[in-house]
């Protein structure tokens, strides 16, 4: 085959697969928003975490931290939406400790 000849099919062919590859750029098994808002409008009331306290994870949804300032170093609240084994929402509050902001001196 002539050097030309090759470089005509592929320069025929290169495009065809690259369009190929971009028709399915989405994600597999990624959530649409209609069952995002179904989500966030079952949204159940935050409960605070004792220690000891039994909880039925099967999957967590969302976990938040909330520090007063970004390079903080202390104890800061966070919480944690999670999905139990029968399908309900939960939120638990607990303390979470930052450590973004410590340094070594």
């Amino acid at each position: 085959m002539k050097p030309i000849t090759l470089i005509f099919t592929v320069a025929l062919l290169l495009p065809a697969s690259l369009a190929l590859a971009e028709t399915d750029s989405r994600p597999a098994a990624g959530p649409t928003e209609l069952e995002e808002m179904v989500v966030y409008s079952q949204m159940p009331q935050v409960r605070d975490y004792s220690y000891g306290m039994r909880l039925d994870i099967a999957e967590v949804v969302a976990m938040e931290y909330f520090p007063p300032e970004p390079d903080f170093c202390g104890v800061i609240p966070a919480q944690m939406t999670y999905e139990d084994s029968m399908g309900e929402l939960n939120t638990i509050r607990y303390l979470y400790p930052e450590t973004a902001g410590c340094h070594d001196n």
